[in-house]
């Protein structure tokens, strides 16, 4: 199993979070291999304030074969739509 690095706002801030303090539905927004991307497109979702996580990470090291292992960026739901922006923004997706 991959190492999960959650990142974002405060749980406190998140208007999916219930009074049984729940995460929020998370959806995945893109895979990447390079962490260079990876950097920069957190540094995007935080500076946004979105919640967000990434599975995977640094898993390629361990497994340096393309594809096999690349870091998930998962984002919460309600961010899904503003998050996409941000890629585009970025130009990491079309």
């Amino acid at each position: 199993m991959g190492a999960i690095v959650v990142y974002g706002v405060s749980l406190s801030s998140v208007t999916l979070v219930n009074k049984a303090h729940k995460l929020p539905r998370m959806i995945e927004l893109i895979k990447l291999s390079d962490p260079v991307l990876l950097q920069v497109l957190s540094d995007a979702l935080v500076e946004q304030e979105i919640f967000f996580r990434i599975d995977n990470a640094g898993m390629n090291a361990l497994m340096p074969l393309p594809t096999v292992m690349d870091a998930r960026v998962l984002v919460a739901e309600d961010a899904f739509k503003a998050a996409e922006q941000i890629l585009h923004d970025l130009e990491l997706k079309q």
